[in-house]
């Protein structure tokens, strides 16, 4: 039997997704990743070592409220042994706290939580206002000065479409087949901060910028790429035109510095048929 896990997590403490190796550069055992937290817990329920396969990775400190993964459950009546409010409740008991299943369910055979996903959606949260909030701290990136939305929203408009997004991936990244990718929606709105009251605290400027992404594929780091791009352009520092510029022009140079990744969060992921809802 086949399971699919909706997780949610703040990455913060985490070397992004992908399990990775030991280096003596960066740690005198393995990296901490989502992927091998999420293993160890769904093999301690299940007391057999069992793989779990996200719909892609996330980079260090990057949080999702959508990554899907699934896993096969090979035990002798799996379907009335283990019902899916059990596999959910027993997961997150055997996972920290910032590591979160939102749901599980089970998926055909043919069903792959990267191959068969058509398209995802990313937003990065900035921050504004004279001081930053502690309270959001660790899921956004203060930007002092007043973003003009309108630039912003004007220039991340030329990325809609397919296009070829290779000044936009990070720097020795892996060789690709391809670098063209496909932006379906593109967007940047400014929205109030939950729980920031009285009209004082408005005049005072404190309010969030989001810039939202919804493509079939994204390489990696683009979206961090894309915003370090844009808030310049915010900013007045760069102008509007430039963003059309780097992607006709392919010049890495071209792009802003990379944004920090605690603002940039996976919202969900989307399928063409999905029991989860999260078909088209």
């Amino acid at each position: 039997m086949k399971i699919a896990l909706r997780i949610s997590y703040l990455g913060t403490k985490y070397n992004g997704w992908q399990s990775q190796p030991s280096t003596p550069a960066a740690s005198s055992g393995p990296l901490i990743t989502i992927q091998d937290t999420v293993e160890t817990a769904v093999s301690r329920m299940f007391d057999t070592p069992t793989r779990v396969v996200a719909s892609g990775r996330t980079d260090a400190g990057v949080h999702s409220y959508g990554q899907v993964a699934h896993f096969w459950l090979n035990a002798p009546d799996a379907e009335n042994r283990f019902p899916m409010d059990t596999i959910k409740r027993g997961l997150n008991s055997n996972l920290p706290t910032d590591i979160r299943v939102m749901k599980a369910w089970v998926v055909p055979d043919d069903f792959h939580a990267q191959h068969s996903a058509e398209k995802k959606q990313y937003s990065f949260l900035l921050q504004q206002g004279p001081t930053p909030l502690p309270q959001w701290m660790e899921t956004s990136w203060w930007i002092h000065r007043r973003l003009n939305i309108e630039a912003m929203q004007e220039a991340i408009s030329h990325l809609r479409g397919e296009h070829d997004f290779k000044a936009f991936m990070a720097t020795g990244s892996k060789e690709l087949k391809s670098t063209v990718r496909n932006i379906l929606e593109a967007e940047v709105t400014r929205e109030p901060i939950p729980g920031l009251f009285g009209d004082d605290l408005n005049d005072e400027g404190f309010s969030f910028v989001r810039i939202r992404l919804i493509g079939t594929g994204f390489l990696k780091q683009m979206v961090r790429g894309i915003v370090g791009t844009l808030v310049p352009i915010g900013e007045g520092l760069r102008q509007v035109i430039e963003m059309k510029d780097i992607l006709d022009s392919q010049d890495r140079r071209k792009v802003g510095p990379t944004a920090p990744s605690r603002g940039l969060t996976l919202d969900r992921v989307w399928y063409k048929t999905d029991p989860h809802g999260n078909s088209n």
